[in-house]
């Protein structure tokens, strides 16, 4: 399965040096952690990383991400549908996670 991964360069967050914007797909499922499910389909995820030397460091949980769209199952088709619909929100998500992660 494929995965779209970019990343943007930030100057103004406290612990990271760029945002991860990713476009994946999941089986979904039980979530243990929230205690609900997670529905089967696609994503799009935006997290802050810092990426020096070659390496990726993230803090856990920090980030956020929204649901596509559900599927019974992965296709190329799908998942160049899923990449093409996730530019009407990464703004957004973009948004809160830099809120979220501005540097003093």
């Amino acid at each position: 399965m494929k995965k779209h991964e970019k990343h943007i360069e930030r100057g103004d967050l406290k612990s990271a040096t760029h945002l991860e914007i990713s476009v994946y797909y999941t089986k979904g499922g039980a979530n243990y952690f929230s205690g609900g499910t997670n529905p089967r389909g696609y994503y799009l995820s935006v997290r802050p990383v810092t990426l020096r030397d070659g390496m990726k460091s993230f803090d856990l949980f920090a980030g956020c991400k929204k649901f596509l769209f559900e599927t019974a199952r992965y296709t190329a088709k799908q998942f160049d549908r899923a990449v093409d619909m996730s530019a009407a929100f990464e703004d957004e998500l973009i948004t809160a996670v830099v809120t979220e992660n501005k540097a003093a």
